[in-house]
């Protein structure tokens, strides 16, 4: 039996001492030994190591020789089974070598036929494509004219797409791709086109929408996002598109599906840019289709549907013939700020867009682009219609130092904002096919040293609703104002470039057209033949000339026109009201003389009224007293500031300087105007001065008023206040001068008819027949009667109070000097009767006749004698001056034969009573 085969032992077991160490120590050793001795028993040491390896060995061969033979003839049969395997193999190589060719001529004839296959194949789907893209055009134009844009926009670029690459080498396509081409351009114009419809609102009047469409509006209007972004637009698919039925559409469906169909033709950024550079052409087709409208409406149909809203309301400044521009601008306004909301929602869209298609939104106009271009052609309507020639503002403010445009630059800088100048308005390119240019005036009259450029623009041939006439600028005003209060709020505050444009030309042209108009007008109305005949009843009952009331009408509607412009030129067309006011003032100052002179007969010299009132100290004289206070104090109905007594006192001392102006001469009839109806206008006169001076005075109060349409106030300077203060002063100055003409008028129509009574004098050649005989008394009573008649309902009460009053002081003055002279007494009782006569002059006037007790007073004095009158002065003191009681003691020497020694005597005691009791003045 064999021994199992030799074992490796397992790692760790440690194993027997080596025998070969032995030799390889021994062979050291030897190696090592320095002596033949040393090197001898080395080698006999080892050989006798050599031999029990040696009989070892043999010893082990004999234990395994078994054991060897075995391993022996297995190895053997190994050798032979690995031989007979190897013959098998190779036989297996040599059929699969065979199979390998057989393999790869079938690969060929696969290739080959895979080959044809896929030729075929390609050939097919070229064919499919060459039909799909020739068949496209036709599906895109249906598509177009079925309304659904994106659909076709979406085979358009489908279409597109495969002729540029799979069939790029197919150059019988050119022609096909170049319709395709065309077709794509034309597809985003209807496109953009349709975003331009949404947004101004179409060609055509707007009609009332059914109730599904209304309520789609309202759910579009509830549903709509405020902030939009790219997944917004992401459910617009052509099936979307083709869903919506025409009462579904709304604005920001139409919008979106607009935009997404320029973005598929990849022409958003070039839509972008188009619709910027469109922004003023659509506006302007904006309003040919507003003005076609209103024309198409009419005027009564309009003006119905005016006063129904309440946008045109019936003012001074929208008459017949401006109510269709008012009609039209308000009309604008509201078009404009619809479409001004749309193109903001349209911005939010468009920027949408463009970051979904991974654009950018650099060229994207915004609200400030849009607010330009309005402001651009509502400065070409008003140059239509108010008949102006286009002027580059900006240039005509450089001319004038820049003002306006470091005023613009300073409002944008304070808003944060870039200064960005709008575009061009290309009249010449949008116009030229519709009317050949022709020269209007010039919009701004300026002086010669000041240069403005102007150029030329091309007039549009739009339809004009009414015809031209710079008149027509106040009826416009009111929606411009709101309008451009809108466009402030929006741009931050700042001045917009349409106020300015109004500003510029009021203050250069409005206001001197304001100012000519009304002194036409003033003209016309004080040249007429009744200006200074007629008379017309103002505001307050009060009577006027008809001509001043006419020419204040024309001062007001100046002051109005200034008040409309608010803060558009509002100031600057507040000077045409000043000089219109100061041009009234002007022809009233003329008109005055020319009615003074009237008043005395010629050749005769002037009346002693005139010659008194040019006398600067009377003048002076009677301003200073306190009844000239109480007449012209503010006031006028506070009369009881001034004492009653105070009064009398200025009564009394003004008739006593009258009186003693006259000297000793008499008054003549020359010398008073006679005629009561000539005095009446003189008071007519006054009334109208102090009217028109009231008036004037309120000009700032109107200017500086609201005005209408959110104009905002007028600004006015202290130097504009002053300078109509001054004008009123005028007319002030004018009704005083009136005022203290009929005031002495009357005064010395006492001392002329009173002076005639103590003389004596009847009616005589000089006199007119139409005064009552009998005496000067009589007769002053009829002509105070008569002017009292006439002028009461003329004159104000405090005006007529000033002249009236203090007549009974006069008429006791003009008693007393006329009975100093030579047979004041001789009147005996008549005197009595006369003095009654003047008492119920006064009552019929409804004057205290308190002043006649000094003429009473003095006619008893006359009847006594002189030692009676020295007695009354030493117990109740002196009554008169020193003069009156020497001439009184005349009359009564003279009536009583005195001597010239009496005389002297009385005289002396007179003085001496005088002198101890003091003498009144």
């Amino acid at each position: 039996m064999s021994s199992p085969p030799p074992t490796k032992p397992p790692r760790g077991v440690k194993q027997g001492k080596e025998t070969s160490g032995l030799l390889m120590s021994v062979i050291r050793t030897l190696s090592a030994s320095e002596t033949n001795e040393q090197r001898e028993k080395e080698r006999a040491k080892l050989e006798k190591e050599y031999k029990k390896s040696d009989a070892r060995l043999d010893e082990l061969v004999a234990i395994h020789a078994q054991e060897i033979m075995d391993v022996m003839q297995k190895f053997s049969a190994v050798g032979t089974a690995l031989r007979a395997w190897g013959a098998a193999g190779g036989g297996a190589a040599a059929r699969l070598a065979a199979c390998g060719a057989l393999l790869r001529v079938r690969r060929d004839d696969l290739r080959r036929l895979w080959a044809a296959a896929r030729a075929h194949h390609h050939a097919l789907r070229m064919l499919t494509d060459i039909e799909r893209v020739v068949v496209s055009e036709r599906v895109v134009r249906a598509a177009a004219a079925a309304g659904r844009v994106l659909a076709a926009a979406h085979a358009l670029r489908a279409a597109l797409h495969t002729a540029g690459s799979t069939l790029a080498h197919v150059h019988a396509l050119h022609a096909t791709r170049q319709h395709l081409e065309a077709k794509k351009l034309e597809l985003s114009e209807a496109a953009l086109r349709a975003v331009s419809e949404a947004v101004y609102g179409g060609r055509a009047p707007p009609r009332r929408p059914s109730a599904r469409r209304r309520a789609a509006l309202l759910l579009a209007e509830l549903t709509k996002s405020e902030e939009v972004t790219d997944a917004y637009l992401q459910d617009i698919t052509p099936e979307f598109e083709a869903s919506l039925s025409e009462e579904d559409k709304t604005f920001e469906t139409t919008v979106m599906i607009s935009l997404e169909a320029l973005g598929v033709l990849d022409q958003l950024k070039e839509a972008t840019e188009k619709f910027k550079v469109q922004i003023q052409n659509e506006l302007l087709e904006v309003i040919d289709t507003v003005s076609r409208r209103i024309i198409e409406e009419g005027d009564v149909e309009a003006d119905i549907e005016g006063e129904e809203d309440g946008e045109i309301p019936d003012t001074d400044s929208v008459t017949e013939t401006g109510r269709p521009l008012a009609r039209l601008v308000t009309s604008l306004s509201e078009e404009f700020r619809a479409c001004a909301a749309r193109n903001k929602r349209l911005l939010q869209l468009w920027r949408a867009a463009l970051q979904k298609h991974h654009l950018s939104d650099a060229s994207l106009h915004t609200e400030q682009h849009y607010w330009s271009a309005v402001q651009q052609v509502l400065q070409l309507l008003l140059t239509d219609y108010l008949d102006i020639e286009s002027v580059t503002l900006a240039e005509a403010r450089a001319a004038r130092g820049g003002r306006g445009a470091a005023a613009a630059a300073a409002a944008a800088a304070a808003a944060g904002k870039a200064v960005e100048a709008p575009p061009d308005l290309r009249l010449a390119d949008y116009f030229a096919r519709k009317r050949p240019q022709r020269r209007r005036q010039k919009l701004f009259k300026l002086d010669a040293t000041t240069e403005v450029s102007v150029r030329a623009t091309t007039r549009r041939q739009a339809p004009v609703v009414c015809r031209a006439d710079p008149a027509l600028l106040h009826a416009a005003l009111p929606p411009l104002h709101a309008l451009c209060a809108h466009i402030e709020s929006l741009t931050g505050g700042g001045e917009c470039s349409l106020r300015a444009f109004l500003a510029d030309y009021v203050r250069w042209c409005e206001s001197a057209r304001l100012a000519a108009a009304a002194r036409a007008d003033i003209d016309a109305a004080l040249r007429a033949p009744a200006a200074w005949r007629e008379r017309s009843v103002a505001a307050g009952g009060r009577p006027v000339y008809a001509g001043c009331g006419l020419a204040w009408r024309a001062v007001r509607r100046a002051a109005l026109a200034a008040r409309r412009c608010g803060a558009c030129g509002g100031a600057a067309a507040a000077r045409a009201a000043l000089a219109a006011a100061a041009a009234l003032a002007a022809a009233c100052g003329g008109a005055a003389p020319r009615l003074a002179a009237a008043l005395a007969p010629q050749p005769a010299p002037a009346s002693r009224a005139a010659r008194w009132l040019a006398d600067d100290d009377i003048v002076r004289f009677l301003q200073s007293l306190p009844n000239w206070r109480a007449a012209t104090q503010q006031p006028r109905d506070r009369r009881d500031r001034i004492d009653a007594q105070e009064l009398r006192e200025a009564y009394s001392r003004e008739a006593d300087t009258l009186v003693s102006t006259l000297g000793d001469g008499a008054v003549t009839r020359r010398e008073i105007v006679a005629d009561v109806a000539q005095l009446a206008d003189i008071a007519l006169l006054a009334t109208t001065m102090d009217w028109l001076c009231a008036n004037v005075k309120t000009i700032p109060s109107l200017v500086s008023g609201p005005s209408p349409g959110g104009g905002g106030s007028v600004k006015l300077s202290d130097k504009f206040i002053n300078d109509v203060n001054s004008t009123a002063m005028i007319f002030e100055e004018i009704s005083h001068k009136c005022l203290l003409f009929l005031h002495l008028e009357m005064r010395i129509a006492c001392v002329h008819y009173l002076g005639q009574e103590e003389r004596g004098e009847e009616v005589g050649a000089d006199d007119g027949g139409d005064e009552p005989r009998g005496g000067g008394a009589a007769r002053l009573a009829h002509a105070l009667l008569a002017f009292h008649e006439l002028a009461a309902p003329l004159l104000a009460p405090h005006m007529l109070a000033y002249i009236m009053e203090g007549v009974g002081e006069m008429m006791s003055a003009a008693v007393v000097w006329r009975w100093q002279g030579e047979g004041g007494g001789a009147a005996g009782g008549a005197a009595g009767a006369r003095l009654a006569t003047l008492r119920h002059c006064l009552a019929a006037l409804q004057l205290p006749h308190d002043g006649l007790h000094r003429a009473h007073a003095y006619l008893h004095l006359l009847a006594c004698t002189p030692q009676e009158i020295i007695t009354s002065i030493r117990e109740k003191g002196a009554q008169f001056t020193e003069l009156q009681y020497l001439n009184a003691f005349k009359v009564i020497g003279t009536r009583q034969g005195l001597s010239a020694a009496d005389m002297r005597a009385q005289q002396d005691r007179l003085a001496a009573a005088l002198g101890h009791v003091g003498v009144t003045v």
